[in-house]
């Protein structure tokens, strides 16, 4: 408790020398999942910067929006960092999303960042999580053109 104290003390800090206003940034200190599960406002955009680890998150979103009527149809744009081998950064971290979501989204694209090894870039995928997924339907069903 008195880390997580801390912690928002100093998000808080932080806030206020950067002269942000209080409405823009609200604080949190819990674990992803809960947090995006518990959120009540919609979810616009998501930023995940943990190269090592944000693909495995992704599941978050499936059935984010399965029995909300209010965030129905409301695209979640997600920037999910990733550590791919040199040869085929794209496709491995393409493929790496598409096997937590169950699909490709079709609007996805990645920019590489920057090598950080010999062999490995880190990359940033860019998309919206499809509707399917959102909703909690199998993907199974669905094809990628969504």
């Amino acid at each position: 408790q008195w880390y997580q104290r801390r912690v928002r003390g100093w998000l808080l800090e932080n806030r206020r020398i950067n002269h942000i206003p209080e409405k823009f940034i609200r604080c949190y200190n819990k674990d992803g999942r809960e947090f995006v599960r518990e959120f009540s406002d919609p979810i616009d955009y998501v930023l995940m910067n943990l190269p090592a680890s944000a693909t495995k998150f992704l599941d978050v979103f499936k059935g984010l929006h399965s029995g909300s009527e209010s965030n129905s149809g409301r695209p979640v744009w997600v920037f999910c960092y990733h550590f791919a081998p040199v040869d085929s950064p794209e496709e491995s971290t393409l493929s790496a999303v598409e096997s937590v979501l169950g699909v490709r989204p079709c609007d996805a694209s990645v920019h590489l960042v920057r090598k950080t090894a010999p062999k490995t870039w880190m990359t940033c995928a860019q998309f919206t999580v499809p509707e399917s997924v959102l909703r909690g339907e199998n993907p199974a069903k669905k094809t990628r053109t969504e």
